[in-house]
């Protein structure tokens, strides 16, 4: 009898694992549907119309928000020759950005730095963040710079690890905007190879959410350290239609830079100068840049609050990139190392 059972439960397991395989090999391999991840441009031509446009962003985040972790605006009281959208990375907050948007408004710049959704959230459990989805970034992506058409007269859009695959997207698709600069955006993450990460995304866009939090700082409420697997997945699934868009079609915006960070361990630095040389070979003005590894900087170059952040380093590199011009020296300049001409 004892014998019989194992022999069943044995017989069991082996169905068992063999629908797991099957399941997972289903999901690994079936296409990933991405839906609408087009432009829908609405344009605020009026100075007033948009600042009020974004006053009715706040007032809607105000009760749902954390304290500090809302949308912000910095502005001069009028249109300025130069507007900055800025988009922050994932678990974190606009007051990441908040100390170099003060930097960029005392040189004159109105500056937007929008809250990305599901973040920031007064009370919210982190995997509430497992709700993000990649249309819901294209649409942060087309509102923040239709606001800024009414800010200023050239918009400049740039953004870090999440926020840098939303301005890719505003690069492919918006040719309202000036210049984009992304910084280290999350288009592919580290230890996982390349020819897998189609696989490890289909998987992760179809099984269930998973999420893992630490305690929140009390001084920090506007963060939520951690990580969900479906606000990662999505943000990839982002970057993988601008990637796959700008294989068969010119980027809209004509001036596209990328900067790296060479000790970055979070993101794959290489499919980010991937899309950088699929912008140039269709007529693109195109720039890769990488701070260099003896700086050991966090992923997050942006926030001084973080860990080993050097911003004295880091944000004079980027004042020369939202101006077009080239950083100082000890920066490296790797367009050299692939770039080729158009045909």
């Amino acid at each position: 009898m004892c014998v019989f059972v194992v022999e069943q439960l044995i017989m069991s397991l082996g169905i068992a694992w063999h629908t797991v395989i099957l399941f997972f090999g289903l999901v690994a391999f079936a296409p990933t549907r991405f839906g609408d991840l087009l432009p829908h441009p609405m344009p605020v031509a009026d100075y007033a119309a948009a600042v009020a446009r974004i006053g009715s962003i706040q007032a809607r985040e105000d009760s749902i928000v954390a304290p500090g972790g809302g949308s912000i605006l910095l502005t001069h009281g009028q249109r300025t020759a130069r507007v900055v959208v800025l988009f922050h990375g994932l678990t974190d907050s606009p007051l990441q950005y908040f100390p170099f948007a003060q930097r960029l408004f005392a040189q004159g710049d109105n500056v937007f730095v929008p809250r990305l959704p599901h973040h920031a959230e007064r009370g919210g459990h982190f995997a509430d963040m497992g709700r993000l989805t990649a249309q819901e970034l294209r649409d942060l992506g087309d509102v923040s710079v239709d606001v800024a058409r009414g800010l200023g007269d050239t918009v400049i859009v740039s953004g870090l690890s999440a926020g840098g695959t939303i301005a890719a997207w505003v690069g492919q698709y918006r040719s309202d905007v000036g210049r984009v600069v992304l910084v280290a955006p999350a288009l592919e993450v580290t230890h996982v190879p390349s020819l897998l990460n189609g696989a490890v995304l289909r998987i992760a866009l179809r099984v269930p959410n998973v999420s893992r939090a630490s305690p929140r700082d009390s001084t920090e409420p506007d963060r939520m350290p951690g990580w969900a697997t479906h606000a990662v997945a999505q943000t990839l699934k982002l970057g993988i239609a601008v990637r796959r868009a700008a294989a068969g079609r010119p980027a809209a915006v004509r001036e596209v830079t990328v900067l790296l960070n060479a000790n970055d361990h979070t993101i794959a630095n290489g499919a980010a100068i991937d899309l950088a040389r699929r912008w140039q070979q269709r007529g693109a003005v195109t720039h890769v840049y990488q701070l260099p590894d003896t700086l050991r900087l966090p992923h997050d170059v942006i926030d001084p609050r973080h860990p080993g952040s050097n911003t004295s380093a880091v944000y004079p590199v980027l004042d020369a990139l939202l101006a077009g011009t080239r950083p100082a020296p000890w920066v490296a300049d790797l367009s050299g190392e692939w770039r080729v001409v158009s045909k």
